[in-house]
């Protein structure tokens, strides 16, 4: 699911100094979108609790994601058979796949990672929980993005469908991200001044 890691908007809850000091940047998709100003709101983030650095990153991301997230789902167009089948090798059929079901998978999810030390968002199919079930998940989005169904035959149109959707959201994504970020730490950073 790397390769549909089209939204990280991840803000460190520890800061570090960037080589000019003055910008942060944040991974969208493939690619790094600079965020001017991020460095030092994030230095005053340090003066509030882990827990609520955590929340600003949170919803930062959640509302960032919203544009990939419709992007992602603008760009799927259903299957025009009514279903097929995913074989095992031996034969047996191991999930039969419906229209839909790669829009209905597609989600946003969040998650702290230690090892990088912020919060991750990420936009793309659902392969957890209730959509773990291969007749509901996502899993099989890449064998379509790639081209990979029908034994390499497949040439639909949702062929590329995640490059299209994250080269059309990217802009927006980090736009919304920028102003939600500031929105909300400002608004803790004023709490915690005004004390």
């Amino acid at each position: 699911m790397g390769y549909f890691k089209s939204l990280q908007t991840a803000g460190r809850s520890r800061s570090s100094s960037s080589s000019r000091g003055t910008t942060r940047a944040s991974d969208i998709g493939q690619g790094r979108v600079e965020v001017e100003g991020l460095d030092q709101a994030l230095k005053k983030m340090k003066m509030l609790d882990e827990n609520i650095r955590k929340r600003i990153m949170r919803t930062a991301g959640k509302y960032a994601a919203r544009p990939m997230l419709d992007s992602y789902r603008a760009e799927i167009y259903d299957m025009q058979e009514d279903e097929f089948n995913v074989y095992y090798k031996s034969g047996g059929i191991y999930a039969t796949i419906t229209p839909g079901q790669l829009r209905k998978s597609m989600g946003i999810m969040q998650f702290y990672s230690k090892a990088r030390d912020m919060m991750v968002t990420v936009v793309g199919p659902q392969v957890k929980r209730s959509f773990s079930d291969p007749e509901k998940g996502g899993w099989f989005a890449h064998f379509i993005n790639y081209g990979y169904l029908l034994n390499g035959q497949y040439r639909g149109h949702n062929i590329g469908f995640a490059d299209r959707a994250r080269d059309r959201a990217q802009s927006a994504t980090a736009a919304e991200f920028k102003q939600r970020f500031f929105e909300y730490a400002s608004r803790y950073i004023q709490k915690i001044s005004s004390k």
